[in-house]
């Protein structure tokens, strides 16, 4: 839904899942009402690899319930305003950037929880969870974001493995650019400190996908 509140567009965007990330330009043209989206179009500009960030600013804390379609987490940017929902109720369980933190493209900003799970594991609190458990329960659910990232970036590759439309080649290669940009700067492992079990995950994965980049850099 869109609506103009002193001059600036608003843009509402559902995401389906679990995770709530930063919009990129197809999805806000998309999230848009027809009539609006010449003006959303003129907002953002030509697409470019330096496009500006977005400025957070959260509606709901860690722990809140959250019904269908309720913002959680709003963005700013130079006459636009992004409303980022879940389509489905939860519990926020987890903002992984700040308030007021500048953030770009594809960024992940929070994790939601299904409500029936969240009810479940109360009910499961009155006994103390055993350490070995917690442990488990965190390296499952940081795999699991894992699975979730990789999946993107598989999506991402079979499609730039797809022969482009023609005319779409300088479209292509700006995301193609920037898919690699933003994969090296989340899994370079030399971002990390030596001996870090962060660093050999991120080893797997960059050791896993760079070659493919590559490859398909020099088709």
């Amino acid at each position: 839904m869109l609506f103009f509140h002193r001059a600036t567009l608003t843009v509402h965007c559902a995401y389906r899942g679990l995770t709530l990330s930063v919009p990129d330009r197809d999805r806000l043209l998309n999230a848009c009402e027809p009539r609006q989206r010449h003006r959303l179009q003129r907002h953002l500009g030509a697409p470019s690899l330096n496009e500006p960030a977005w400025t957070v600013q959260w509606r709901k804390n860690p722990g809140d319930r959250v019904q269908p379609e309720e913002v959680v987490v709003t963005l700013r940017r130079s006459g636009i305003t992004v409303e980022l929902a879940y389509a489905q109720k939860g519990v926020i369980a987890e903002r992984l950037v700040g308030p007021g933190e500048q953030v770009a493209v594809s960024k992940r900003l929070a994790m939601l929880e299904r409500r029936a799970k969240v009810e479940r594991r109360a009910k499961d609190s009155a006994e103390p969870e055993p350490p070995t458990k917690a442990l488990l329960r965190q390296f499952v659910a940081r795999q699991r974001r894992d699975a979730e990232v990789i999946a993107s970036l598989q999506a991402e590759i079979a499609a730039l493995q797809a022969r482009p439309a023609p005319g779409s080649a300088p479209r292509d290669e700006l995301k193609f650019k920037r898919l690699k940009h933003e994969f090296s700067r989340r899994f370079h492992p030399d971002a990390r400190p030596a001996g870090d079990a962060e660093r050999e995950r991120r080893a797997f994965v960059f050791q896993e996908f760079w070659p493919v980049f590559e490859e398909i850099e020099r088709s």
